[in-house]
Parts: C-alpha cells; sequence; structure tokens
C-alpha cells in the first residue's frame, strides 16, 4: 500500500516549502467542493454531522428570514403601486427550500463555503481548552472595553455585541446580515426567483425592488469575523505583543479574534487566514506562524489548542513535526505564503489553469 510522504519529514525546509504549500491548497479546494455535495474525497474532506445539521438549520433560518423580508418590501412596494391582488407570494418557507433544492441552488459554492466555515469556526471556539492566563483577572475582551485607547475600547466593545447577537439561537440563524455581499446577493436574488407564483409582471417589479432595497441596505461592517477585525487593527499589536495575545485570545475562546490578530499581523485577508486556521493539515497555519517569527514555545502551545478543539487534527503528528517546523525560515515562510497576497481573483485563475479547481 502506498503510503504519503510525511512533509514535516521532507528535503530540506526551503526546498520543500512551495510543494507543501500547493498540496494544502489543493487539499483545502477539495475539501470545499465535497462540502458543496456532502461528499468527503476522504475522511478529512467530509463534513461532520455537526457542521451538516448545523448548516442545514442555518440554511433553512436564512432562506425563512430572507423570504419573510422580501414579502414584507415587496407587498409595500405593491400596495404603493395599486396592486390589488391578496398574495401574489404564497410559497411558505418550505416550499422555497424545497425548489432551491430541486435546482441545486443550495449548493451555491460561495454560499456553502461561507456557512460551513462559520459553523466550523464555532464548533472549534467552543471546544478550545481553557487555560485562564490570567488567573482571575478578566478576560482579554472585557480587559480591552475598558482600555485608555478610545478606538480599541470601542472596537471591543462592538465584538461583545456581535458576540452577544451570535449567542440567541434564532437571530443567529436568521441573521443574513453577517454573510459576504455578495454571499447575500446571491442568497436575496435566488429567494426572489423561488417566491415567484407564475408570470406576474406588476408582482415580479415589486418583488425585484424588494430584492434590490435590501441589497442597498447592506452593511459591510456587520459581516462575520468584521468586528473583530476592526479591533485587531485598532489594537495594531507589535511582534513584541503579538505572542501574548494570540495565546490569550485561544485561552478565552476568542477565535474569531485570534484570527483577526493573524490577518493583521499578516497583511492578508481575513477569510484566507480563517481558511488556514480552520483547515485539519496545519502545514499553512504552522508556515503563517513562522512568517511572524513566532517562537517553539507559543507554536507550541497554539498548535496544542486548536489540535485539542479540532478533532479532525494528530496532535501527535505535530509534535513529532515541530523540530522541522521550527527549521524553517521566517522569509522562506513568509515566500512559502506569498501567493496569497495576489488578488483572489487572479489566484482563482491560477487554481483553475493548474487543475486545483473545477473549470
Amino acid at each position: 500500500m502506498a503510503v504519503e510522504p510525511d512533509p514535516y519529514q521532507a528535503d530540506p525546509p526551503a526546498a520543500s516549502l512551495f510543494a507543501r504549500v500547493a498540496q494544502a491548497r489543493s487539499r483545502a479546494a477539495r475539501r470545499r467542493q465535497a462540502a458543496l455535495v456532502e461528499l468527503g474525497l476522504d475522511e478529512a474532506a467530509r463534513l461532520s454531522d455537526q457542521i451538516r445539521l448545523a448548516v442545514g438549520t442555518r440554511l433553512r433560518g436564512l432562506v425563512e428570514a430572507v423570504a419573510r423580508d422580501l414579502k414584507h418590501q415587496a407587498s409595500r412596494l405593491a400596495a404603493d403601486t395599486g396592486h390589488d391582488q391578496a398574495d401574489p407570494w404564497p410559497a411558505t418557507a418550505s416550499d422555497i427550500v424545497v425548489r432551491l433544492q430541486i435546482a441545486g441552488l443550495l449548493h451555491d459554492s460561495t454560499l456553502v463555503d461561507e456557512l460551513v466555515a462559520q459553523a466550523q469556526q464555532r464548533l472549534i471556539a467552543d471546544a478550545l481548552p481553557s487555560e485562564a492566563m490570567g488567573g482571575d483577572a478578566p478576560s482579554l475582551l472585557v480587559r480591552l472595553t475598558e482600555a485608555p485607547d478610545r478606538i480599541v475600547a470601542s472596537a471591543a466593545r462592538a465584538v461583545l455585541a456581535a458576540e452577544g447577537h451570535a449567542q440567541a439561537p434564532a437571530s443567529h440563524a436568521e441573521d443574513y446580515a453577517i454573510l459576504s455581499h455578495r454571499a447575500q446577493e446571491r442568497l436575496i436574488w435566488m429567494i426572489a426567483a423561488a417566491m415567484r407564483a407564475n408570470h406576474r409582471p406588476a408582482a415580479d417589479r415589486a418583488l425585484a425592488q424588494a430584492a434590490e432595497r435590501m441589497l442597498d441596505a447592506r452593511d459591510e461592517g456587520a459581516c462575520f469575523g468584521a468586528p473583530a477585525l476592526r479591533l485587531a487593527t485598532a489594537i495594531d499589536a507589535r511582534p513584541s505583543e503579538l505572542p501574548a495575545l494570540l495565546l490569550e485570545c485561544l485561552s478565552d475562546r476568542q477565535l474569531g479574534l485570534f484570527i483577526a490578530l493573524l490577518a493583521h499581523a499578516l497583511r492578508l485577508d481575513d477569510r484566507d487566514v480563517r481558511e488556514i486556521v480552520l483547515e485539519p493539515d496545519g502545514d499553512r497555519l504552522w508556515l503563517a506562524l513562522r512568517a511572524l517569527d513566532l517562537n517553539r514555545a507559543t507554536i507550541a502551545r497554539i498548535g496544542w489548542a486548536i489540535s485539542e478543539a479540532d478533532r479532525r487534527r494528530d496532535v501527535e503528528r505535530f509534535a513529532d513535526g515541530l523540530d522541522a517546523v521550527m527549521a524553517i525560515a521566517a522569509t522562506d515562510a513568509t515566500e512559502a505564503l506569498a501567493l496569497l497576497k495576489l488578488p483572489r481573483a487572479f489566484r482563482t485563475a491560477i487554481d483553475r489553469l493548474d487543475g486545483t479547481l473545477p473549470r
């Protein structure tokens, strides 16, 4: 039986970095593709029952919320134009879900990628081991709300407010405002199309105008991860401050702020850093930590905490490979991740040309 080589025991680090990063990107693309059809290419690519349940519940909540808001807006617009039909959009939320499923629209890659990533982040965050680094002292986020820097304090309060909102199950399931603008656009138009009942030009116009009103009201600042990213930008951690902040984020189960601090320090898109942090292989995460020139103890504690929280990971494999990780120079790690600094559309085209993504 063929056995894949252990990437941690490869040839000299600088010579194998680019191949390892390319393999990690390919595995990430395969996991995303597997999620679309709920079938795994291997055990690591399959969606867990928890993730599948969370995403399914969230999708139904989103459909119900968007359909309700569309109908409310469209009904007002129809009334303003003198449209007197009692209910031109009789489809229930269940009807709409069925229509979208039959058409295959619930497997939209933009939407599924976001929902899966958000669900995975929440599950891993909830499972992080709590070390209580500060003893009986308030958590990092609470302390930041009292920071003398008003920009930091305000941003920290916004993160706390977003967390409080997310902890309400009903509001979280139906909160489409935290989706990216692109995902909101695709979701709203898909649901509007599924709500149509026969060909009624006046009703269609009202529905289209309602969708446009909802899209015009989108707030980029409400998107998932945006409050944490604003806080990370406000903190603007110095290299000497970053290790303690990252460790305390994990200790407090603030995985979103951990991701945001990494993204800010690496000058990378937080969506890319989220993918790196959540992927079970860990290769790109260890490279990212080395690119920041973090020391062995810090990387070991981060690796242990995330491995403990994510049962897809092999904590013993990480421990065995730590020497190889530390042998990688920070400059080499930075160069290996350089592709992530290119525009997303360019990277997508490169992946398709290389066969990493389907054409």
